[in-house]
């Protein structure tokens, strides 16, 4: 019987099963890394997106924090300004009663101030305007048109940088038939 059982040998087929054992493995190791790379490109997109979040972010933050410094900038000097405004007023009030001599030093002072961005408000003439301007009483207009115009400016005002500091103050016309 034993050369009986030499003759007779069962074959395996061990070449078929472990090629189709092979190939689904490595689909099944394909398909694992297609979704570790969809995976870590997912994880990518939401790093770059964030990333590119924080750099707006930043980027605003520096144009505010910019904006911010001029601003202060700006206004830094405006209490120093206000408190400059009764010797404008000295000023002013000299040339109105013929004194010349200071006109040049007045004329130096009022270039250093404008540089810095102020500018007098002398609105003889215009329509008036509550938010710009502060009415200390009213004048008999001749003429129709000079119906609430300023007919008067009794104190000028003044503005820093396009903000009203000191409203001019103003009489203003009204027209009576």
């Amino acid at each position: 019987m034993q050369d009986d059982d030499k003759d007779f040998s069962v074959e395996k087929d061990s070449d078929l099963d472990d090629s189709v054992i092979t190939e689904e493995h490595q689909s099944d190791a394909l398909n694992k890394l297609r979704k570790k790379l969809k995976d870590a490109e997912a994880k990518a997109k939401e790093y770059l997106d964030g990333w590119q979040r924080s750099q707006a972010d930043f980027i605003n933050l520096r144009k505010r924090d910019e904006a911010a410094k001029i601003e202060f900038v700006k206004f830094a000097s405006e209490s120093f300004v206000e408190e400059l405004l009764p010797v404008l007023d000295s000023f002013n009030l000299a040339l109105l009663h013929g004194n010349k001599d200071i006109e040049p030093v007045f004329n130096q002072f009022m270039q250093i101030l404008r540089q810095r961005g102020l500018e007098e408000s002398d609105p003889f003439g215009e329509k008036f305007d509550p938010k710009l301007y502060e009415s200390v009483g009213s004048l008999p207009a001749e003429k129709p048109e000079d119906d609430h115009k300023i007919l008067e400016v009794v104190q000028k005002g003044y503005i820093l940088s396009g903000k009203i500091i000191r409203p001019a103050k103003v009489r203003i016309g009204e027209y009576k038939e």
